[in-house]
C-alpha cells in the first residue's frame, strides 16, 4: 500500500478537471438532502447510466444508499455559492432555494446547467467511498448557460480553446477582424499570456500555488478573516482551502472560522506582493501609466456592472 501525503494526493488529483454537481435526494423521513461532489461521470449510454462517489463517513450516506431516486444537479458557472452551501455542514443547505421535486421527490435546483433525474441502479465498495450507479430516465437543460469547473484547487470556467496558430478557422476569422475585436477573447488571451508570467515569478520567490497566493494576498494585512469570506475571495470550496491553509504550515493561524496569517507569514505575504508591485509597474511600463489605469478602472465598471 502506498504511503501517499492525503493533502499533496488531493492537490495531485485536483490537476484534472471536473465539473461541480448537487446530488440530492430525501431521507426516508422525506427530508430533503445534497452534498456537492466533483466525482461525477458517464459509464454508459445504453442503459443510460452514470456514476459518483460519497465519501463512508458522510451523513447522508445511508440515505443514499437506501433511496430509490436520486437527482445530479450539474451546476453553471454563476452557482459557486450553491457548490459551497452543499460543501458545508451545520446550516439548512435549502433554505431560501426555489427548488422543484423531481422522481422521488429529489429535489431539482433551479437554474443548474444540467438536472438528471436518476434511478439508484447499484452501489459498489470504492476504497473509502461508494461508487454510487444511476440510470437516467429523465433530464433538463438550461440554454445558453455554461459549466462551473473545479481545476487545482479553486473554481475555473470553460471557455472554447483557440490555437491561433494552427486552426485555421480562427485564422479565417481574424481575417474578418471578428477575434481581433471581440473584448472577451482580447481578456482571455492577455489573462493567460501575463498571469503565466506572474505566477511563475511567485512560484520563483516563494515556492506558491496561484491558489495559496490569494490566501497571502487577502490576509496580507494580519487581520483575521471568516473562512466564509476568505473562500468567496479567492474562489475555493471548503475543502479545497483547507488544504491550502494547511499546506502553509506554520504561516497561518486558524481559530474556529477565521484565520490569519503569523508573523513569518506576514514576511511572505511581503515578499510576493513585492513580486505583484514591480510586475504591475512593468505593465504599467509597457502601455503607460495612464492608460494602464484607465484600463483598471474600465474593468472595474465592467466587473460592478456585471455584478449587477
Amino acid at each position: 500500500m502506498s504511503n501517499f501525503d492525503t493533502k499533496e494526493l488531493r492537490q495531485v488529483f485536483s490537476q484534472f478537471p471536473t465539473g461541480v454537481t448537487v446530488i440530492t435526494t430525501r431521507t426516508a423521513d422525506g427530508e430533503p438532502i445534497g452534498v456537492t461532489a466533483s466525482s461525477f461521470n458517464t459509464v454508459s449510454i445504453s442503459p443510460t447510466l452514470i456514476l459518483w462517489s460519497i465519501d463512508k463517513g458522510a451523513h447522508s450516506l445511508e440515505a443514499f444508499k437506501s433511496c430509490e431516486y436520486f437527482a445530479v444537479n450539474i451546476l453553471s458557472d454563476k452557482q459557486i455559492p450553491i457548490s459551497n452551501r452543499f460543501a458545508g455542514r451545520g446550516q439548512d443547505k435549502f433554505g431560501g432555494i426555489d427548488y422543484t421535486n423531481g422522481l422521488g421527490d429529489a429535489p431539482l435546483i433551479p437554474e443548474a446547467l444540467t438536472q438528471l433525474q436518476c434511478k439508484n441502479w447499484n452501489v459498489y465498495e470504492g476504497g473509502d467511498h461508494l461508487i454510487m450507479v444511476g440510470e437516467v430516465v429523465d433530464y433538463n437543460v438550461t440554454p445558453n448557460a455554461r459549466p462551473l469547473v473545479f481545476s487545482q484547487g479553486s473554481y475555473s470556467q470553460a471557455s472554447p480553446h483557440y490555437d491561433v496558430s494552427n486552426t485555421q478557422q480562427v485564422e479565417a476569422l481574424r481575417q474578418h477582424e471578428f477575434l481581433e475585436d471581440h473584448i472577451l477573447y482580447l481578456l482571455r488571451v492577455s489573462y493567460n499570456q501575463l498571469s503565466q508570467v506572474f505566477y511563475d515569478r511567485l512560484n520563483e520567490a516563494a515556492g506558491v500555488s496561484p491558489e495559496v497566493w490569494r490566501i497571502y494576498a487577502c490576509l496580507a494585512d494580519g487581520n483575521p478573516l471568516e473562512l466564509d469570506t476568505l473562500g468567496g475571495f479567492v474562489m475555493q470550496p471548503t475543502r479545497a482551502l483547507s488544504d491550502a491553509l494547511n499546506s502553509m504550515g506554520a504561516h497561518v493561524q486558524c481559530d474556529g472560522d477565521t484565520a490569519k496569517l503569523t508573523e513569518a507569514g506576514v514576511q511572505v505575504a511581503c515578499k510576493l506582493l513585492a513580486v505583484e508591485k514591480q510586475y504591475k509597474k512593468e505593465l504599467a511600463d509597457r502601455v503607460g501609466a495612464d492608460q494602464y489605469d484607465e484600463m483598471k478602472e474600465t474593468l472595474r465598471q465592467l466587473y460592478s456592472r456585471e455584478k449587477l
